[in-house]
Formats: C-alpha cells, structure tokens, sequence
C-alpha cells in the first residue's frame, strides 16, 4: 500500500480498514519532552493547553491532542513548593504531600538534564483544594463557563493549520468520577459520600455532564475530528469502583454525552481513557459506540493483550499497551525494543491499534529509550513486514 496521509491512516485504523502503517500517539510530560526537543533544536516544548506538536510531528504522530479538561493545566504548569493554584473550577493545587528539592537538590537535579540518563524524582503537581466538601458547597457552587473562548478559540487555529495532514483530538481528560473524586470533591470524601451522600455525588456527576456535553459540542463546532473523555477508574488489578457503581453513575451519563455528540456530528468519533485495569468495562464501551479504548496499561485484566484483542478487537480500536512504569523507564535498549515487538504482535496484527506509551512519557524515561521506543515502532510498525505479514 502506498504511504497514507497521517490523518487518513488514523481515520483507517479508527474504522479498522486496511492501513499502511500502526499510527502513532506519543505524549509527554513538559520535562521529558523539553529534554528530547533539546536534541530535535525545537525550543519550544510546551505541553498542556499550551501544547505544541511540533516535536511529536517530528516524531511521528499522526494526530494532534488538545487538552481542554479540568487537568488540563494544572499537571502542565509551574507551581513552586508551597504555592497553591487555583484552576476555573476552584480546584487548588500545589506539591501535595511532596516537599520538593532543596536549593542544593534543585542545582543536582539540572545537572543531570545535561545528560541522556533518566531525570530525578520530579516533584508532581496534585489536587490539595476541594471546593465541594458538602452539599451546602453544592448547593453554592458555581460550574466554569463551557463556552469559554479562551478553552474553545485555539481549536480553530489547530484545525486551520493541521487538519489537512493530521487528525485532531479534543481532549476532555477527567470528565465524570476522576474529575469528581480527583478534582472537586476529593477523593476520600467521595468514595465515602457514595454511600453516605449519594445526592451530593449524583448532583455532582450531573453538572459534570452538562458542561462537558456543552464544551464538548463546542469542540465539535470547531472542527475537532475526536472527543476523548477520561475517567481514571481502574487501579493496578482492578477498578477502583465497582463495574455495577460504574454502570449506575458513569454510563448512563456518558451515554447521554455521546448521544449529545452524535446528534451535533454524526461522524465524530469518540475515546474513552482509563489508566489501570479498566478490562470489565470493554463491553459498556462497545455499548456506548466508543471508538477508540486506551491506554491499556498492561496492569490487572488489561495485561492479557491477546485475549482482550481477540474479544473486543473488532468492535474497538485499541491505543497504547506499552509499560510506562517498568519497561520504558528501566529496561535495557534491548528489552524496550522488545516490548514494542511484543505489543505490536498482540495488538496490531489485524489493525485497529495506534502504537503508544501506555500513559505520558515522564521524566524518568532516558533519552536511549525513548529513540529505542521510536526505532522499534518504525521497524516492527509497518503492513506487510513482520510481525504484521
């Protein structure tokens, strides 16, 4: 076959028609990706809402990610050890439960950026303010406007400069329980108010849905190609809520966003994110109509890569599978370029699977591996060569 356009050999994957090549999704946190575009002399690595593509063209992805969702800007962003940020929800962040680098710590710590080798512990940004802590906060609490035009009017740009050659994703990120426990509520006040509170969490749950089925809709009024919505449900061996709760909180919900989405465009597609083992909720996603199901961390139920392409490889395209946790931030060149061989066999043969990290590349990640990584997509990533012969 000869070489697609990057946006047709994703549409052709999401359809699970015959394709060139496995197309490719990378994503990376602001210091692993300042660190590879140093080598590429992009100097310009700013990721999140801010995100520019430049580097993951070069790359190779055949899609752009525009992030728009609740996390959108505070996992992206510079908040110093002992700030709190406040996002458009009333959310604040800060180094929760961190204490970050000494001075001292801090100059070691840039050394090692001037070398291939993995970064330090990086200090990570997380929720530490919860603006819905009871239901007189419910009650008094204001959403964020979904018509916000500085969330919705960079779509436009994007479109008009990459559509042609690339597929466009709108990128909700945490949308309905992840954004209720991780964001809003907090998350032991969640999982305790399920029980205890269960108005508070329902409520909760359906504001959540109104705005991301408007904001959504907005994205789709712009152009976007893909919605992604994420829920981070599943934990290592298992989902975190039951896949019953699930189904009486989430699908229903979701169901109705879809629906929203379809109605608007009736060819958008639609991905559904979970990191962890989110396995007994496939059938829900083919319910749905999701098209595209990942990251498929390869954790719990997940791990069996075969048995879940077998099963749901017809229904649902597939994106990800390749260990972020282990094998990309610890193993030898060797053994990385053994995980994409292996992941390629799993989950490509046939089609339908776009080659990715199974989460965002961290600061851990060497340089070495991440060019082992590219390498071996390249090699073992093409139609009619092994392993896809």
């Amino acid at each position: 076959m000869k070489e697609l356009k990057p946006r047709d050999r994703f549409i052709r994957t999401l359809r699970h028609e015959p394709t060139d090549r496995v197309p490719v999704l990378y994503r990376m946190k602001h210091e692993a990706k300042a660190k590879l575009a140093r080598v590429y002399g992009i100097a310009d690595a700013s990721t999140g809402r801010k995100h520019n593509p430049e580097l993951e063209l070069r790359l190779g992805n055949d899609a752009i990610i525009y992030q728009i969702g609740i996390n959108a800007d505070f996992s992206h962003r510079h908040i110093a050890i002992g700030e709190t940020w406040f996002n458009h929800f009333g959310v604040g962040y800060g180094k929760s439960g961190l204490q970050g680098r000494t001075a001292e710590e801090e100059t070691e710590f840039k050394k090692t950026q001037d070398f291939w080798g993995p970064a330090k512990v990086v200090p990570e940004n997380f929720p530490k303010h919860h603006p819905i802590k009871s239901m007189e906060d419910f009650k008094n609490y204001k959403w964020p406007d979904p018509n916000d035009p500085a969330l919705l009017d960079p779509i436009n740009d994007i479109c008009k400069r990459y559509q042609d050659d690339n597929f466009i994703i709108v990128d909700l990120s945490s949308t309905l329980i992840e954004a209720a426990y991780a964001h809003i509520v907090g998350t032991q006040n969640f999982f305790l108010y399920m029980f205890d509170e269960p108005e508070l969490v329902k409520g909760v749950l359906d504001g959540l849905t109104d705005y991301y089925t408007q904001i959504g809709l907005n994205a789709i009024r712009r152009g976007a190609d893909m919605i992604r919505v994420g829920d981070d449900v599943g934990a290592q061996q298992a989902m975190m809520v039951s896949p019953k709760q699930w189904r009486e909180l989430a699908k229903p919900r979701f169901d109705s966003m879809f629906k929203a989405y379809r109605k608007e465009n009736p060819d958008i597609f639609i991905k559904l994110h979970s990191c962890g083992d989110y396995s007994p909720i496939l059938p829900d996603e083919i319910d749905l109509g999701v098209n595209l199901s990942g990251l498929m961390q390869p954790t719990g139920g997940l791990k069996d890569q075969v048995g879940i392409k077998q099963k749901y490889g017809k229904d649902l395209a597939l994106v990800g599978g390749l260990d972020v946790q282990r094998l990309l931030p610890r193993g030898q060149v060797e053994i990385v370029r053994q995980g994409v061989l292996d992941v390629m066999k799993n989950l490509a043969v046939g089609g339908g699977y776009i080659f990715s990290p199974s989460h965002y590349i961290l600061a851990d990640v060497p340089v070495q591996n991440i060019y082992a990584m590219i390498e071996a997509q390249r090699e073992f990533g093409v139609y009619g060569k092994y392993p896809l012969n």
